[in-house]
C-alpha cells in the first residue's frame, strides 16, 4: 500500500482487499472503520461493546465488487473516507463521528459511468459476550437488573417502518439493548436473528452520469439514559453532524515554528501534529460530574481517568482547550481521599482505581501548577472537592507523601513487590529516580502555588524540594555511566539508562553538564538506529537500556526483552525526551517522529501505546501519546522554565 499525506490527513492508496482500521471517539463512543466501508468495532462508553463483527458489501448490477478495486482512504479526525474506483461507477464511502451523539454516520455516494444498479448490502455480529460481562463487572444494581427483566418480557418493535421519507430498522438485541439504524431509499430489512435484523441493504438504479448519495445511522446503547439517541432525529440532522465533523477537522491547527516541518516537510508536520492533538481531544469524556480524559480506547469499562496519563495527555491540550484541562483537574482532585492517598486512576464514579500510587499525587500537583502558570487562572485553586478546595487537595497529597520518606527527604517505595507508579511491570524498591523526580517538581510546585495563593507554607515546600533535589544528584547519579540509576534497593542498583529518569532534566533538577550527559547517553542507547548492539532494528526509542538485569523484578509481559518497560517504544516518553533534547539544543526529530513513522509502515494509523518489532503492540488511539503535539507547541523548548514567581529552581 502506498502511504502518504494530504492536506492533514492521512492517505492510503490500495485495493478493496487492503484495510485500514483507523480508531475514532466522542465524547459517548469509540469506534473503527476498516477502510472498506464496515465498522470494524463499535463500543459505548461505560457500557459494552457492540458487535463482534460487520460487513458492508457493494454490489453493482448484482455483482460483489472484486477485492481488486483501486481504493484511496483518506483518515483524519473522527472521519475516514474511502474511494472506490470501479469500471461502471466511482464510489464514496465517508464514516464520521460528531462530537456528542452516540451515532456513527455513513454515507455512500455513487457516481454512474453507466446505467447501473447499485446496493450495499449490511450484515453483523453481535457482542453478547461484552454485554453480559459488562452488565456483571460493572452496571449491575437493582435498577438495571428491573431494566434488563423488563426488556425480556415487553413486546418487541423489531422491524422496518418508513419515517419522515427514510426507513427506521428497529431492534431490540437483549434486556435493555437495543441497535437502531436509519437508511435512506431502497432499504430492505433481510435475516432475522433471535427476532431482530442483523441484516439489511439499501440502493437504487442509476442513469449513465448521475450521482446518487445514500445515508445511514447507526446507534447502539441502552434506552431512557445517557447512551440512548433517537436514529430518526439524528438522521434528519446529519447534514449538521457532518459539517460538525467538518469544523472539528479545520479546529486542529498546526502552530509554526517546529523543526519537525524543517527536516519531514510541512505535510508530514501536519498530519502528524493533527492526528496527535486529535487523539487526545477524542480521549476527553463528559459523565454527569466526571470531566476528563480516558487513558486510551481500552479504558472505558469502566469510564476511569488516570493522574499520570491525564498529566502528560493534557499538555497537548492546554494550548488551545484550557477548560478541559481545568475539568480533568477537578475530576482527579474528587479521586483523592481524606488521607490524602492517590489512586492509580478515578472511576466515573469517583471511586478509586488501585489505590495509593507514589506517582499520582505528584502529577496531580504539576498538572495544577502547569495549568495555573500557563492560563493565570487561580479560581481553581478554591473550586471545592471532598478534600476542601483543590488547593487543599493539593498540600494533602504532598504531606500524605513525606510519611513515604526517610531521612534523605527522597521517597521510600517500600515493600517487597511494589509496582504502584508507571512502571508497572516492574519491581522497583525504594528510591526510584522517576518518582523521586516527580516528587520534587511537585515540591516546588506546591511552593509557588502557595505563594501566588498567599496561602502561606511556600518555604517549607520550597525547603523539601531542595533537599530532594540535592539527595537525587547525590545518590542516584552514577558518575561512571554518567547518567542515573533508575532505582537502587537495599543491596541491589538497576543501573540500566530508564527513559523515565527524563524528568530530572525537563524540571531542571541537576546541571547542564549532567544533563547532556543523560541525553548524549539516551541518543546513543536508546535510539535504536543508532544503538547496533540491539537486535530489533531502527523502529524508536527504546524505553530501557541495557534490559533489566534482575529476573524477580519484572513481571508480565516486561519479562522480555525489547517489550512493554522493558524496552519497548512508549511514544509518551520519546515524545518528552525529544523535549529535553530540544531543550539542550540537540537534535529531537527522531525521537519525536520515528515511532509515528514506524506505525504508520506497520498500518496502525493512530497514536499506539507502545510498541516494539519484535512483540504485540499495545491499543491504539492512547491518549498521552499525544505528547509530540505538546512539543510542536512549545518550539522554543521553555514550557517547563516559566514560573509563577520568583523563587530559584
Amino acid at each position: 500500500m502506498k502511504r502518504y499525506f494530504e492536506n492533514g490527513a492521512i492517505a492510503v492508496e490500495g485495493r478493496l482487499a487492503d484495510t485500514a482500521y483507523y480508531d475514532v471517539s466522542n465524547n459517548r463512543i469509540t469506534a473503527q472503520f476498516d477502510g472498506r466501508g464496515a465498522i470494524s468495532k463499535y463500543a459505548v462508553m461505560n457500557k459494552f461493546s457492540v458487535f463482534t463483527n460487520y460487513y458492508s458489501m457493494y454490489s453493482v448490477d448484482g455483482i460483489p465488487m472484486d477485492y481488486s478495486e483501486p481504493t484511496k482512504i483518506s483518515m483524519i479526525g473522527k472521519r475516514q473516507i474511502v474511494r472506490i474506483d470501479h469500471a461502471k461507477c466511482s464510489v464514496t464511502i465517508t464514516q464520521f463521528l460528531d462530537d456528542t451523539s452516540n451515532a456513527i454516520y455513513v454515507e455512500t455516494e455513487v457516481e454512474a459511468k453507466q446505467p447501473i444498479s447499485f446496493e450495499n448490502t449490511v450484515n453483523f455480529g453481535i457482542n453478547y459476550e461484552s454485554y453480559v460481562q459488562q452488565l456483571l463487572a460493572n452496571r449491575l444494581s437493582a435498577k438495571t437488573i428491573a431494566t434488563v427483566l423488563a426488556g425480556f418480557v415487553k413486546s418487541k418493535k423489531n422491524g422496518l417502518t418508513y419515517v419522515d421519507g427514510h426507513w427506521i430498522l428497529h431492534g431490540d438485541v437483549l434486556g435493555d439493548f437495543y441497535l437502531d439504524f436509519a437508511i435512506s431509499e431502497g432499504a430492505r430489512a433481510l435475516e432475522a436473528e433471535r427476532g431482530f435484523h442483523n441484516q439489511f441493504s439499501y440502493g437504487a438504479r442509476l442513469n449513465e452520469g448521475e450521482v446518487k448519495t445514500f445515508r445511514y445511522v447507526v446507534s447502539a446503547g441502552t434506552r431512557n439514559d445517557y447512551t440512548f439517541c433517537d436514529v430518526n432525529e439524528a438522521f434528519r440532522n446529519f447534514d449538521a453532524a457532518k459539517k460538525n465533523a467538518e469544523d472539528y477537522i479545520a479546529s486542529l491547527v498546526c502552530p509554526e515554528g517546529s523543526k519537525v516541518a524543517e527536516v519531514k516537510g510541512e505535510d508530514f508536520a501536519q498530519a502528524y501534529y493533527k492526528s496527535l492533538l486529535n487523539c487526545s481531544l477524542s480521549n476527553y469524556k463528559e459523565l454527569n460530574r466526571f470531566k476528563g480524559f480516558l487513558a486510551g480506547i481500552v479504558y472505558q469499562f469502566p469510564a476511569r481517568t488516570y493522574y499520570r496519563d491525564g498529566y502528560w495527555t493534557v499538555l497537548s491540550v492546554l494550548p488551545v482547550r484550557p477548560d478541559l484541562v481545568r475539568n480533568e483537574i477537578v475530576t482527579l482532585a474528587c479521586g483523592i481521599n481524606k488521607k490524602g492517598e492517590c489512586p492509580s486512576a478515578v472511576k466515573f464514579n469517583f471511586r478509586n482505581y488501585w489505590g495509593n500510587h507514589y506517582d499520582s499525587p505528584s502529577f496531580f500537583v504539576i498538572m495544577l501548577y502547569d495549568y495555573v502558570r500557563q492560563t493565570g487562572d487561580k479560581s481553581i485553586l478554591t473550586e471545592e472537592c471532598p478534600c476542601g478546595t483543590v488547593i487543599e487537595a493539593a498540600r494533602l497529597v504532598l504531606d500524605r507523601l513525606r510519611e513515604e520518606t526517610d531521612s534523605t527527604g527522597l521517597l521510600v517505595k517500600g515493600g517487597e513487590f511494589n509496582r504502584r507508579d508507571w512502571c508497572d511491570n516492574v519491581f522497583r524498591g525504594k528510591y526510584v529516580t522517576y518518582d523521586e523526580a516527580l516528587y520534587a517538581r511537585a515540591l516546588f510546585a506546591m511552593a509557588e502555588l502557595c505563594d501566588a495563593a498567599a496561602t502561606g507554607g511556600g518555604d517549607a515546600y520550597y525547603s523539601r524540594y531542595l533537599k530532594v533535589k540535592k539527595a537525587i544528584n547525590d545518590l542516584l547519579w552514577d558518575e561512571e555511566k554518567g547518567w542515573f540509576v533508575n532505582y537502587k534497593d537495599e543491596g541491589f542498583v538497576e543501573d540500566n539508562l530508564s527513559i523515565d529518569t527524563v524528568p530530572v532534566i525537563l524540571f531542571g533538577l541537576c546541571s547542564q553538564e549532567r544533563a547532556v550527559s543523560v541525553l548524549s547517553a539516551m541518543e546513543k542507547y536508546l535510539e535504536s538506529d543508532k544503538n547496533k548492539e540491539q537486535i530489533a532494528g531502527d523502529f524508536g526509542t527504546l524505553c530501557v537500556y541495557p534490559f533489566y538485569k534482575r529476573a524477580t523484578d519484572i513481571v508480565q509481559k516486561s519479562s522480555l526483552p525489547y517489550y512493554y518497560h522493558n524496552g519497548g517504544d512508549w511514544p509518551y516518553l520519546s515524545c518528552i525526551y525529544a523535549y529535553a533534547k530540544l531543550a539542550y539544543g540537540m537534535d529531537h526529530v527522531y525521537p519525536l517522529t520515528r515511532w509515528f513513522e514506524y506505525n504508520l509502515e506497520q498500518g496502525n494509523y493512530t497514536p499506539v501505546e507502545f510498541f516494539s518489532p519484535v512483540h504485540k503492540q499495545g491499543s491504539l488511539l492512547q491518549a498521552w501519546s499525544s505528547t509530540g503535539a505538546f512539543v510542536m507547541s512549545y518550539p522554543d523548548g521553555k514550557f517547563f522554565e516559566k514560573q509563577l514567581t520568583a523563587r530559584k529552581k
